[in-house]
């Protein structure tokens, strides 16, 4: 009797042949969230990264661009309150949750993956960088963009 490859994954994660985050890409299981979501999480980043740069125009410059991101998130986010969307359909399909993890690992965990973390303009940069690709707000990508090249100049000195 042949098995589901579901079952064969997480037989092949459970015993270490197969990585753990191969189970993830054939059965993503996270959670969905909405661009409006996205957005304001971006935000967050943008107005932190604002709050650690010294040069106070280009200061201004980001917590204008994660103003407008806010902006733009909280009409998103009022739209999807509205009545007739579910926030959690009735629909949903039954899913076989996976059991408990191998057993104990060492500490720490999570694993530390880059213990020799800066931060500083060039680091800002080319957050500010990924920010300004994943924004749906074509006027604040713009302008992280033109910060991030500030940025950028600053931190080489040109």
């Amino acid at each position: 009797m042949p098995r589901s490859i579901s079952s064969r994954m997480q037989f092949l994660v459970k015993f270490g042949i197969l990585p753990a985050e191969a189970w993830d890409f054939v059965i993503p299981h996270g959670p969905k969230f909405s661009s409006a979501t996205k957005e304001l999480a971006m935000a967050g980043v943008v107005r932190d990264i604002a709050l650690n740069v010294s040069d106070k125009t280009l200061q201004k410059k980001l917590l204008s661009a994660g103003k407008a991101q806010v902006e733009f998130a909280s009409k998103g986010l009022l739209a999807g309150w509205e009545d007739g969307d579910d926030i959690c359909p009735p629909w949903w399909p039954p899913f076989p949750w996976p059991g408990p993890g191998p057993g104990p690992v060492p500490d720490p965990e999570p694993y530390p993956w880059f213990t020799g973390r800066l931060e500083g303009p060039h680091e800002f940069a080319n957050a500010l960088k990924i920010i300004a690709g994943l924004s749906g707000v074509a006027t604040v990508s713009k302008q992280l963009k033109e910060v991030a090249e500030a940025l950028n100049r600053q931190s080489f000195g040109g």
